[in-house]
């Protein structure tokens, strides 16, 4: 198969749909496998499933606060995959199967997408596919995408991607009909996910500053932004209506603004889990070759986000990165090949990156890498996940023999609070409030998330009642329940509360503990 790449049978066109068709196949296959393998929505979305059947109960109208919790948490958050799933659960289908797999299939979705946009942005198919490859099948892109909590944020990222290619393509040559399918774009974005909100603004607005400083092209960028907020405004304008601006106040101090963002640049792409790899090897020669050759937007583009949204920085950087490292491997790396050729004093002939063998089958070398690291990383993925029925039984257990006044603490000695799917279930499945549950809470307690966050993360430390106890004293947060998972670093954490005779044994299976006070 190789042997044929390298003999020039493939046209450019054919080239680049050989090795898109690659991208999305395996992609493709990435997506749905810990999809298979988890039996329930991966990891998150927990919140979402609450917010759901909240949205469905209150007859597809906003309402003022989601139930999630009990926790009085603002229904704040953009609706736009609330109602995809809530309109799909009108035909039959359960709330945990769409956020099971309605994730995964617009994440798949947006591979395609992203083709036709690193195609336009870098004006040639078979580099927007070697861009393509990169997003599609790089461990840790799509992962979020793909969970449970993934309904808003694939839909963001699907949106936003087409946001800029629309905005990208007006700029060049706009029509009347491009301005409204651009302004639909971006409101479908903004009405997403809160941070593609942020995200997409500040992008598009940077597309602007490198391709649209005309009158007219100003004009159209206005028309484009008076649309999204045209459109966007009965999510907007009802959370301001409930609640005035505190809801998005909040939201915006928990962006992690209060770090160095030259610290967390360099830190993410000089920092030993970003330079020895090969995705950020690969980016900063696509840097450095954008530079060089005045590809300034994108260069720009991947900076900009460090500075403007610092949490999710990363994310939104990805987009430019790949078109910087299709730059680097069809550019670059042919240019660097030939200067040392001419060093060694050796004749060149000049040839595009398609028809040079060893970059092709360096690509699908790459390719083959990606697959196998991927299924490795989709087995820890659908481990993230809360398998039944061991989970389920339990907090079917707690929503059917617990008071619906009663206050849980879950233990699971697991530090990563926000990525405990244990944490943001409990709530959506017994309908009883957590005070160790962080989601939902960035919609409140504004600059005091993180000092709470920070407190939960020493809670799970404790290795003992007594412990517990002085958190809930010093926190102020009390508890009628515990609830523990069962594993040897609670071992300690278990028996201390077996043995205390204040706290009695109410639950128990293979996986789960629970303790009333």
């Amino acid at each position: 198969m190789f042997s044929m790449l390298t003999k020039k049978i493939l046209t450019r066109n054919e080239w680049a749909t050989l090795l898109f068709g690659l991208a999305l196949t395996f992609g493709l296959i990435l997506r749905i496998f810990p999809g298979l393998l988890s039996g329930f929505p991966i990891n998150d979305g927990g919140m979402l499933f609450s917010m759901i059947r909240d949205l469905r109960a209150n007859g597809f109208i906003l309402p003022a606060f989601t139930t999630y919790n009990n926790s009085q948490i603002p229904f704040a958050y953009p609706p736009l995959g609330f109602y995809v799933a809530g309109l799909l659960s009108l035909f039959g289908i359960s709330e945990l199967t769409i956020l099971h797999w309605l994730p995964i299939f617009v994440s798949i979705a947006s591979i395609a997408v992203f083709y036709l946009f690193a195609s336009a942005l870098l004006a040639d198919r078979a580099r927007g596919a070697v861009a393509t490859l990169f997003f599609a099948l790089t461990i840790g892109n799509y992962d979020w995408q793909i969970m449970g909590g993934g309904l808003t944020r694939s839909f963001g990222v699907l949106f936003f991607i087409l946001s800029i290619y629309s905005v990208y393509r007006l700029f060049q040559h706009g029509t009347w009909k491009s301005i409204l399918l651009t302004g639909l774009f971006c409101s479908l974005a903004v009405l997403s996910h809160p941070e593609i909100s942020l995200a997409t603004t500040v992008s598009c607005a940077l597309v602007w500053i490198f391709y649209g400083r005309t009158w007219k092209k100003t004009f159209h960028a206005f028309l484009i932004a008076l649309i999204a907020i045209l459109l966007t405004a009965p999510w907007w304008g009802s959370v301001l209506a409930y609640h005035g601006p505190a809801p998005f106040l909040s939201v915006v101090r928990t962006g992690a603004y209060s770090e160095s963002q030259l610290s967390m640049l360099l830190a993410a792409f000089f920092g030993p889990a970003a330079l020895f790899t090969l995705f950020g090897f690969l980016r900063i020669i696509g840097v450095i070759w954008g530079l060089a050759k005045r590809q300034f937007f994108l260069v720009a583009w991947v900076l900009l986000p460090y500075f403007v949204e610092p949490r999710s920085a990363g994310g939104i950087s990805y987009f430019p990165s790949c078109l910087l490292i299709a730059l680097a491997v069809t550019e670059a790396l042919p240019a660097l090949l030939e200067w040392i050729q001419q060093k060694m004093g050796r004749a060149i002939t000049p040839r595009d990156f398609t028809q040079r063998g060893w970059l092709t089958v360096g690509l699908f070398v790459v390719v083959l890498y990606f697959f196998v690291m991927g299924v490795l990383f989709d087995f820890s993925l659908a481990n993230t996940s809360l398998k039944p029925p061991l989970p389920q039984e339990a907090m079917e257990w707690v929503r059917q023999n617990t008071l619906a006044g009663s206050q849980f603490f879950i233990l699971t000695r697991n530090s990563g609070i926000m990525t405990d799917p244990i944490q943001e279930w409990f709530p959506a499945l017994t309908d009883r409030r957590s005070q160790t549950t962080m989601q939902g809470l960035e919609w409140t307690l504004g600059e005091n998330f993180f000092p709470r966050l920070d407190a939960m993360i020493l809670l799970q430390k404790c290795d003992d009642v007594m412990c517990v106890e002085n958190w809930s004293a010093e926190n102020g947060l009390g508890f009628t329940h515990v609830m523990i998972e069962k594993s040897d670093r609670t071992k300690n954490l278990l028996d201390s509360f077996a043995n205390d005779g204040r706290y009695l044994l109410v639950y128990e299976n293979s996986k789960y503990m629970v303790f009333q006070k």
